[in-house]
């Protein structure tokens, strides 16, 4: 029931002129009335201003009614009527009186309502009468409703969504403002699963006029095309559209148009194929490309399999799963990792289940190809299989039959042929570089920033052009466009005034056309090379085979571009006289570079010095580097795999790695260049001048080192793979030492040789520093912190030395001699393993060693045989004869003894194997000579203990 109000004509009338005046009638008037009637008073005579066109001053009014409000109920303890104000700003709402202002203020008391469900239902009805009248709510609507949203339990996104939705259907958003827009984001990308209303936001284009200044309205634009491609709203629009939009933003264009896929890109040929575009093609990663390593170098893909392992289980992934058959090569590759782990045997119990056998034959047939391919590509990639497998299990009929490619003939075909280098490529600078080829015109974008176009005779056209990553710019001799590779397909974009974009016209999308297989000239060739780009691969063929592979990626190396093949014939050379020098080039001399690149980059670098001086290019002669160390690289390994598997060495293997002696070096084959490195090293520095008392320093190098723990111990490593216990994995390693070190000088046997090992007080950098010592030259190898040690090789010429003071160092260990050895002894002595088997083994004369040198039992059958009861080796232990094992415990508790010392092994089992090998299966150990080392040497040095 309406109530009786004092009258407001008087103040209505006085409203024109004095507004402030009228006002303070009306407030004077609710002066007189009781606490609880002013605030309704005050609403109603809002009402009655709003109902006379007095928005402003209804507006005014409603305000003064909830402060009066606030303060009675404050001092008063009157309490409020919000829903009687909630009907008063709503009944306001269309005459224009309710201000944002009002709004907000009422969003705020409703956050607080004790009814938090009325609460949420009167500020929807509040924005509802805003919307109803065609009023665009302030941007901040959305974060005042959300707290009365959560408090009625409603979630704050379905609270955005239906402001944005309520918004969308009124038709008010275009007009809304573009924080309104930014806070309603989430919403509308949500909102355009609906295909209704995403129509609505395609049209809800913002109105320009809602701003004086462009470059606001044009920020608002690029935001309702960035809501539209987020929202893949291209899925809805049709070419037409986008040609009554006129050019656009890149970013937006390319985000909207994207979704659209072939019905705004029509293909651009009927032989197009994605993959093989010189374009956009890129090789695939293969599915067997191994992973990256961890910290620790190891493969984390490769499986820890030993023989018990569940391989019924994996055989039943292995056909299906492609996971499995990258773990199945995982553990290929990784064979011969771990010294004490017996691969062989796991392989056997692997290659029982048929599906296992199955996918490794299928993954080898691969392998098998490319170490025939003919180039070093193919060849690096096989032997991280071929080689393992070979070493593990070399009569595996994957292996039977096998084309090993020898790397130094790759390396010279490589470089007789020609090398991309050789040719001037496009200056490119630092930064990222996109080169595409469209007929004789090659289009160079640099940083995303600016293109540069190059013809067959130079530079055609140059502009300043921002393009998104990921879109290759061209240029057709008319126009520039921007042709991408998305998962929808082909998409190309012709570039407007300004730097926009927009799509182009015609039945057939424009992309360019260049040539992907093309004859090449290299410089001085006097054939042709076919060099190919396929699958982002760049292939070069000479006499009908591949001679190089390379990625292709059409960015910047070395502050040039490589464009695609089809651009090469107009590429003037880079080095003319290098490149006369590589077209003349022999076998001989490569095989010297890869020699000197066994030993290390400063020997290979005097080496490209002395033997191909009329290189002079920077970029052309890092090519030929890089080729022979490759091809050095791989040449380790094809060495190896011609070792293990039995197989005749190529013909013209370089110098410093070619076996003199027939004995084949296998897994240690580094270790022969860096030995005959050193010898040739020291053999130099012994003859450089006359020796004095106390050594004197004569330079420093710079070389790969051998492994010096593999010094003087071949006669050890000959005795303990001698023994019937030793497993057959054990074996074959220790006669790939002796078939290495037996090959060098370290172990011929002259005696010529020692090792040697200081300590200092301080921290110094000693390695590669080469002396001329009293005896004849020393270099050091090794540095070691925090015990400042280094471990140092001296070489006599006579075989004589005598004890010396290294200024600065004390001596740490005793002086190890070079021991058992020679090439003749070697060959006899794996010939006799090979036709004899094992040597027969004689306890008792481990007890006679023990009695005449006064050593613990299980100390002088540590020596003898070995101290297999270290952690990992419990599997080799187990192999052991009960009256062998029994050596090594104490005979009245039965526990097993502490091992003594790792040095004593090695020295003491150096002198027990018999100068003769034919002794060791005809008489054993050499215990005599044992004891006589034992007297006059070993019993004299202080042999550290084992932890």
């Amino acid at each position: 029931m309406s109530k009786e109000w004092p009258g407001l004509d008087e103040a209505l009338a006085r409203s024109a002129d004095d507004p402030r005046g009228a006002r303070a009638d009306v407030l004077r008037t609710a002066g007189t009335l009781a606490a609880g009637a002013a605030p309704e008073f005050l609403e109603h005579a809002a009402r009655v201003f709003a109902a006379h066109g007095l928005p402003e001053q209804a507006a005014f009014l409603f305000g003064r009614a909830r402060e009066l409000e606030d303060a009675h109920a404050r001092l008063l303890g009157v309490p409020a009527d919000p829903a009687r104000a909630h009907r008063t700003l709503v009944a306001l709402v269309p005459s224009g009186a309710a201000t944002p202002t009002l709004l907000h203020d009422h969003l705020a008391r409703l956050a607080t309502h004790p009814d938090p469900a009325e609460a949420h239902r009167w500020a929807r009805e509040a924005l509802e009468a805003f919307v109803g009248a065609g009023i665009v709510p302030y941007p901040n609507v959305v974060a005042d409703l959300t707290p009365v949203a959560r408090a009625a339990g409603i979630d704050a996104a379905d609270e955005e969504r239906f402001v944005a939705e309520r918004l969308l259907r009124a038709g008010l958003l275009p007009r809304a403002p573009l924080p309104l827009w930014e806070a309603l984001a989430g919403a509308l990308n949500g909102l355009a699963e609906d295909d209704e209303l995403l129509d609505l936001l395609i049209a809800a284009r913002p109105d320009p006029d809602l701003y004086d200044d462009p470059q606001p309205a044009a920020a608002h634009h690029r935001y309702w095309l960035l809501r539209l491609g987020l929202a893949r709203a291209g899925r809805r629009l049709s070419r037409a559209w986008f040609r009554e939009a006129g050019p656009l933003p890149a970013d937006e264009l390319i985000r909207l148009a994207s979704s659209g896929g072939g019905r705004l890109f029509p293909p651009p040929g009927r032989f197009f194929d994605p993959q093989a575009d010189p374009v956009v093609g890129r090789p695939a990663r293969h599915p067997l490309a191994p992973a990256e390593p961890d910290r620790y170098g190891t493969d984390p893909e490769a499986p820890h399999w030993r023989e018990d392992a569940d391989f019924g289980a994996f055989a039943a992934e292995v056909e299906h799963d492609q996971g499995a058959r990258r773990r199945l090569d995982a553990f290929v590759r990784s064979l011969g990792r771990y010294d004490n782990f017996d691969y062989p045997a796991v392989l056997r119990a692997m290659l029982e289940h048929g599906p296992i056998r199955r996918a490794l034959d299928e993954q080898f047939a691969e392998w098998r190809d490319e170490c025939a391919a003919g180039d070093l590509d193919g060849l690096e990639r096989s032997l991280l299989r071929l080689v393992p497998m070979a070493e593990a299990r070399p009569d595996d009929r994957v292996l039977a039959g096998l084309e090993i490619t020898d790397p130094v003939d790759a390396a010279w075909r490589a470089l007789r042929a020609g090398l991309p280098e050789e040719l001037r490529f496009p200056h490119a600078g630092d930064g990222s570089v996109t080169a595409v080829l469209h007929g004789e015109l090659l289009t160079v974008g640099l940083n995303g920033e600016r293109i540069v176009v190059h013809g067959p005779a130079g530079v055609v056209h140059e502009r300043a052009l921002s393009f998104p990553v990921g879109t290759h710019p061209w240029f057709d001799g008319t126009d520039v466009y921007l042709s991408r590779l998305d998962v929808t397909g082909p998409q190309t974009y012709r570039v407007a005034d300004g730097g926009l974009l927009e799509l182009p016209d015609g039945e057939r999308l424009p992309w360019p056309q260049g040539r992907a297989s093309v004859p090449v000239a290299f410089p001085g060739g006097a054939e042709p090379v076919q060099v190919t780009l396929d699958r982002g691969v760049l292939r070069m063929l000479a006499d009908g085979r591949t001679v190089m592979r390379r990625r292709f990626t059409g960015s910047a190396e070395d502050g040039v571009v490589v464009p695609p093949p089809g651009f090469w014939p107009h590429l003037p050379p880079a080095d003319p006289d290098g490149s006369a020098a590589l077209r003349r080039l022999e076998r001989g001399t490569v095989a010297r570079l890869v020699d000197a690149a066994l030993v290390g980059d400063g020997e290979l670098d005097s080496e490209l010095n002395r033997l191909l001086p009329e290189i002079t290019d920077g970029r052309l002669r890092t090519a030929v580097r890089t080729i022979v160390r490759r091809s050095a690289s791989a040449l380790y390994r094809t060495l190896r795999l011609h070792d293990a598997l039995g197989l005749e060495r190529p013909s013209g293997t370089p110098d410093r790695v070619r076996s003199v002696s027939g004995l084949r070096a296998g897994r240690q084959v580094e270790q022969v260049p860096a030995v005959r490195f050193l010898a040739e090293l020291l053999e130099d520095a012994a003859g450089s001048g006359p020796a004095y008392d106390v050594p004197h320093p004569l330079g420093r190098v710079a070389v790969r080192f051998p492994n010096y723990l593999r010094f003087g111990v071949l006669g050890g490593e000959a005795l303990l793979a001698a023994w019937p216990w030793t497993p057959r994995f054990q074996r074959a390693k220790a006669r790939d030492l002796l078939g290495a070190l037996g090959d060098t000088p370290w172990g011929d046997g002259s005696g010529r040789w020692r090792r040697l090992w200081f300590r200092s007080t301080s921290r110094q950098d000693p390695v590669g520093q080469v002396w001329r010592t009293p005896n004849g030259a020393m270099v050091n190898l090794t540095f070691q912190t925090p015990q400042n040690e280094s471990v140092a090789m001296e070489y006599s010429p006579d075989g004589s030395f005598r004890d010396f003071v290294l200024p600065g160092w004390t001596v740490r260990y005793a002086p190890r001699p070079q021991g058992w050895g020679g090439a003749d002894r070697i060959v006899r002595y794996l010939r006799l393993l090979d036709e004899r088997g094992t040597a027969p083994y004689d306890v008792e004369a481990v007890h006679r060693l023990a009695e005449r040198t006064g050593l613990r039992l299980h100390t002088a059958a540590s020596a003898a045989y070995g101290f297999p009861f270290t952690l990992g080796y419990e599997g080799e232990a187990a192999l052991l004869p009960s009256e062998v094992a029994a050596l090594y415990r104490d005979p009245g508790t039965g526990e097993l003894a502490k091992h003594e010392s790792w040095q004593l092994d090695d020295a003491l089992r150096e002198v027990l194997m018999p100068d003769e090998p034919e002794d060791l299966w005809d008489g054993g150990i050499a215990v005599g000579k044992a004891a006589e080392w034992w007297e006059r040497e070993g019993r004299h040095l202080d042999w550290p203990r084992a932890a």
